[in-house]
C-alpha cells in the first residue's frame, strides 16, 4: 500500500512540474519576444479587429498588480520563493484525498506563474507585463496562469467528490 502511495506522489510531482514547466516556457518566450521587439511603452496591435479592446504592450512592474507597492521587488521575490516552497512541500497532503489531475493542474499553473514572474524579477529586476485589455491592469501569461490555477484549485476544493466521500466516511467513523 505504501509503495502505491509513493508512486502516486512521484507521478503527482512529475505532473506538477510538467505543468509548471510548460507555463514557465510559454511565459518566458512571450516576455522575451516582447522585450526584444518592443521598447518600453511601445505597443503592437496584432489583431486589428480587437485593437480597441486589447493590445500587446511592453511595460514593467517592480510591485504588484495595479502598480501597488512599486519598488518592492525584494518583497515579491521573497513571497514568490515562499509560495513555491509551500506548494512543493504541501503538495502530497493536498493530493492525498483529491483528484491529482485537477489539483496538480491548478497548483502547476500557480507554481509556473510564480516562477515565471520570479525569473523576471531576478533576471531583469522587474516583471514584464505585456497584455493591455480594457478595464484591466496590464498583465502577462504568468499572471493569467496564477489566476486560472487559483480558480481550478478553488473549484477542486469545493466540488471534488472524492474529498466529500472521504469526509463523510470520517464522520461515520466518529
Amino acid at each position: 500500500m505504501a509503495s502505491n502511495q509513493n508512486e502516486r506522489y512521484l507521478w503527482g510531482y512529475v505532473y506538477l512540474f510538467l505543468v509548471a514547466g510548460i507555463v514557465i516556457v510559454i511565459d518566458q518566450v512571450t516576455k522575451l519576444l516582447v522585450r526584444s521587439e518592443l521598447g518600453v511603452g511601445e505597443s503592437w496591435m496584432p489583431w486589428e479587429a480587437i485593437s480597441d479592446i486589447a493590445v500587446v504592450v511592453h511595460t514593467w512592474n517592480t510591485g504588484m498588480t495595479l502598480g501597488f507597492l512599486q519598488g518592492t521587488n525584494g518583497l515579491f521575490i521573497a513571497l514568490s520563493e515562499i509560495i513555491c516552497i509551500l506548494i512543493i512541500f504541501l503538495y502530497p497532503s493536498l493530493i492525498r484525498h483529491r483528484d491529482i489531475r485537477v489539483v496538480g493542474l491548478g497548483l502547476g499553473f500557480i507554481l509556473g506563474g510564480a516562477i515565471g514572474n520570479l525569473i523576471d524579477r531576478l533576471a531583469v529586476g522587474y516583471v514584464t507585463d505585456i497584455f493591455l485589455v480594457n478595464l484591466l491592469p496590464v498583465f502577462n501569461l504568468a499572471d493569467i496562469a496564477i489566476f486560472i490555477g487559483g480558480a481550478i484549485l478553488a473549484f477542486s476544493l469545493i466540488f471534488d467528490q472524492r474529498d466529500k466521500k472521504t469526509m463523510s466516511q470520517l464522520q461515520k467513523e466518529e
